[in-house]
């Protein structure tokens, strides 16, 4: 019942640590190599292994890193996904400074 208790917000942190990230969403490189298209029907429910994913739109705009393809695929948005270990893949993008 503990672990139950703890896996909760555990999982809450990740999820958010992993929505939280500015990316640069015009990637002209166009979508890498290992990209795969999402399903026409979205998932409803995935499995909670982390492979970490990158997920882009429909015009190979990066939408975020999620913690895999299917979580990736569920969200609204998201067209394609490509794994993160990939080094082609875009980075998030430089934190702005304060304007003062």
């Amino acid at each position: 019942m503990k672990a139950a208790a703890l896996a909760v917000p555990a999982l809450a942190l990740l999820l958010a640590a992993c929505a939280s990230n500015d990316y640069d969403t015009d990637y002209p490189m166009g979508l890498p190599e290992d990209t795969t298209t999402c399903p026409d029907d979205p998932p409803d429910a995935c499995t909670m292994e982390y492979r970490p994913a990158f997920g882009y739109d429909e015009n190979g705009g990066i939408l975020g890193e999620f913690a895999n393809a299917c979580g990736a695929c569920a969200t609204d948005g998201v067209k394609y996904t490509s794994p993160k270990h990939n080094p082609d893949v875009p980075r998030p993008a430089p934190e702005q400074p304060a304007e003062q």
